[in-house]
C-alpha cells in the first residue's frame, strides 16, 4: 500500500488581505493529482483542514469536491482535526463518510480507535490512529490527569493506543482476523497535531502552550509549562510511522516522526521552508518516506535595502510577480516611498521603514518636541520623530495653512 502524508491546508485563509481561494483550489488539485499519479492507497491529513472554526462556504464546498475526487480514485482518506478546526463541525456525518472511505478523527475516543487497513494479500495489518488536537484543560480530567498538559495528555493517549495494538496483535497471532495471516506483522501509524520536540516553527502557527521563537527548534522541559507543551519524541516510541501536523515546514524529526508542513506558504516566515508532502510504500518498510516537492501559488520575497536598491531593475524583474515584504533602510524616509514601491511591485504585502539606529532615536516624543517654541516647530519635531526627517518647503506651507484654518475656526484660541 502507498501512503501520502499532508496537513495544514488552512482552507479559507488569506495572505495579507489577499484571497487565496484560487491558490487553495490549485493546492487541492495538486494533492489529488499526486494521489492519482503515485497510486496512493491512503491519504493522511494531520489537522488544520480549515483555517477557522467557521470556514467560508466556498472552503467547505472545495473540501467536499476534493474528497469526492479522492474517493472516486479508491483512496482511503484519514483526517484529524487541528487547533484551527471546529472538531464537531469537521466531524459531522463521520459515521456516514466512513462507509465511503473518509475517516474523520475528531473526538477523544477516536484517538485510540484505529482505522484498520490490511494489506490486500493479507501479509500485514495496518492500524492507523488519528489523534485530533486535544486541549489539555478540557480532556485532562476525562483521562484522569491531575495536571492537564500536552505532554501528559499525549502520554495517556498513546498508552491506550499501545494497549489496543497489543490486543489486536494477539488476535492476529491467534488467526482471528479474517484475511490476515497469523504471522503477519502489525504496523502502527499515528497522526497527531501538536508541537513536538526538535520541531522548528514559524510565525504562522497559533501558539498552543509553547511560545517558541520562529526558526528555532522546540525543547521539551518537564519543569516549565511551556516546556510541557512541547511533546517529547519518546512519546511515539514503538510506532512505525508518525505523521504530524501543526508546524508549517516539512521536516524529519527522527526515522519515524515527521511533519509534512503546509502545502502553501502562509507567512513570510515560511519563505525558505520546504513545501510538499511525504510518500512511502508499506511493502518496503525499510525504505524511509521520500519527500514530494510542491511549488504552489505566488512565490514570496523578503527585500531589505535602500529605496534605490529596492527599485533596482534586476530586483524588480526578479520579484515583480511575488508577494513582497519590503523593509527600507534609508536613513531618511524618501518622499512617496510606499507609492513608488507599490508601483514597482504590484503584489506588495508589507512595507516598513527601518533606518540605521541613530543616537537620537532613543529619545521620547516629549524630548523630541521639548525645544519647539512655536506650533509649526511642534509639528516639524513630530514629523522628524516619526519619519526621520522634518517638513519640506511644500509641507511647511500646508502646515501653516492648516494651523491658520484652526485658528480661524476657534477664534484664535490655542
Amino acid at each position: 500500500m502507498r501512503w501520502l502524508h499532508t496537513s495544514d491546508w488552512h482552507l479559507g485563509r488569506g495572505f495579507h488581505g489577499t484571497s487565496l481561494r484560487d491558490v487553495q483550489q490549485e493546492m487541492l488539485s495538486t494533492v489529488c493529482a499526486a494521489v492519482e499519479e503515485e497510486d496512493v492507497d491512503v491519504l493522511l491529513v494531520s489537522g488544520d483542514v480549515h483555517d477557522r472554526a467557521l470556514p467560508p462556504e466556498w472552503a467547505v464546498t472545495m473540501l467536499e469536491d476534493c474528497l469526492q475526487r479522492l474517493v472516486g480514485a479508491g483512496t482511503q482518506v484519514i483526517i484529524t482535526s487541528g487547533n484551527h478546526d471546529s472538531a464537531r463541525r469537521l466531524g459531522f456525518g463521520s459515521a456516514l463518510m466512513r462507509r465511503a472511505g473518509v475517516h474523520l478523527c475528531t473526538t477523544l475516543e477516536d484517538a485510540w480507535t484505529p482505522v484498520v487497513l490490511p494489506e490486500p494479500d493479507g501479509s500485514a495489518l495496518h492500524l492507523v490512529y488519528g489523534i485530533p488536537y486535544l486541549e489539555p484543560q478540557l480532556v485532562g480530567p476525562r483521562l484522569g490527569l491531575a495536571r492537564g498538559t500536552h505532554t501528559a495528555v499525549l502520554r495517556a493517549v498513546t498508552d491506550r493506543i499501545r494497549a489496543d495494538v497489543a490486543e489486536r496483535a494477539e488476535q492476529v497471532a491467534a488467526g482471528a482476523v479474517a484475511g490476515v495471516a497469523a504471522d503477519a506483522p502489525v504496523r502502527t501509524v499515528v497522526l497527531a497535531h501538536l508541537f513536538a520536540a526538535r520541531g522548528t516553527g514559524s510565525d504562522s502557527e497559533r501558539i498552543i502552550g509553547a511560545d517558541v521563537p520562529s526558526g528555532e527548534p522546540a525543547i521539551h522541559d518537564e519543569e516549565t509549562a511551556g516546556g510541557l507543551a512541547v511533546v517529547p519524541l519518546e512519546v511515539f516510541d514503538g510506532f512505525d510511522q508518525v505523521a504530524l501536523g501543526h508546524l508549517h515546514g516539512r521536516q524529519r524529526l527522527s526515522e519515524t516522526v515527521r511533519y509534512s508542513g503546509s502545502p502553501l506558504r502562509l507567512s513570510f516566515s515560511e519563505t525558505r521552508q520546504a513545501k510538499g508532502a511525504w510518500l512511502w510504500d508499506s511493502s518496503t518498510p525499510e525504505i524511509e518516506p521520500r519527500p514530494l516537492d510542491w511549488s504552489i501559488g505566488r512565490p514570496l520575497a523578503q527585500l531589505s535595502g535602500t529605496l534605490d536598491e529596492i527599485l533596482d531593475e534586476d530586483a524588480v524583474a526578479a520579484h515583480a510577480e511575488s508577494f513582497v515584504q519590503v523593509t527600507l533602510t534609508d536613513e531618511i524616509r524618501p518622499e512617496r516611498a510606499h507609492q513608488r514601491v507599490q508601483d514597482a511591485y504590484p503584489h506588495l504585502a508589507t512595507f516598513s521603514h527601518r533606518p540605521p539606529e541613530r543616537e537620537e532615536a532613543a529619545r521620547t516624543y516629549s524630548a523630541a518636541v521639548e525645544d519647539a517654541r512655536t506650533e509649526p516647530e511642534v509639528v516639524e519635531a513630530f514629523l522628524a520623530y516619526v519619519r526621520g526627517r522634518g517638513a519640506s518647503a511644500e509641507e511647511r506651507g500646508l502646515i501653516d495653512e492648516a494651523l491658520a484654518a484652526v485658528r480661524a475656526e476657534t477664534g484664535g484660541v490655542r
